[in-house]
């Protein structure tokens, strides 16, 4: 519930993932994305995004979420993002670089990005923010 509503209620909310056309013919694909906490959709074409946000869970379960998904779904195009405090960096760094989560290709958004961003999009009533524009707040945590 959010603002006395369900968060199915709202616009641009998806009910179910059999509904969302890159999804319907992938069952094993739909019951891991039950697990993520969020997968952007957009336009009905695109995934430009699979986030967990790591508060009360460990980084390695988010990422073997989006690694159990990625292994059920057609190779596709996506980022792969943890979102946790700005302290669990490092921690996303050892774990992201995992041989079994390497081909995630991990992108870490700390919270104090996520409210630089937020604020900004507040304070300058930003609409449309574009996935690569969320690039420049989100750190590649592949390692060579």
């Amino acid at each position: 519930m959010y603002q006395n509503k369900k968060l199915g209620e709202f616009e641009g909310i998806i009910v179910s993932l059999k509904d969302e056309k890159l999804m319907s013919a992938y069952d094993d694909a739909i019951r891991a994305a039950l697990l993520i906490d969020c997968i952007w959709f957009k336009n009905g074409k695109l995934m430009p995004a699979v986030i967990e946000v790591e508060h009360s869970t460990g980084v390695t379960s988010g990422l073997s979420r989006m690694k159990n998904f990625k292994d059920k779904f057609p190779p596709y195009p996506t980022r792969y993002v943890i979102v946790a405090p700005d302290e669990d960096r490092d921690k996303v760094i050892k774990e992201a670089n995992k041989p079994q989560f390497h081909d995630l290709n991990t992108r870490f958004f700390s919270y104090s990005a996520v409210e630089e961003l937020y604020a900004l999009c507040q304070k300058r009533k930003l609409k449309g923010v574009t996935d690569e524009f969320l690039d420049c707040y989100m750190e590649p945590m592949l390692m060579n």
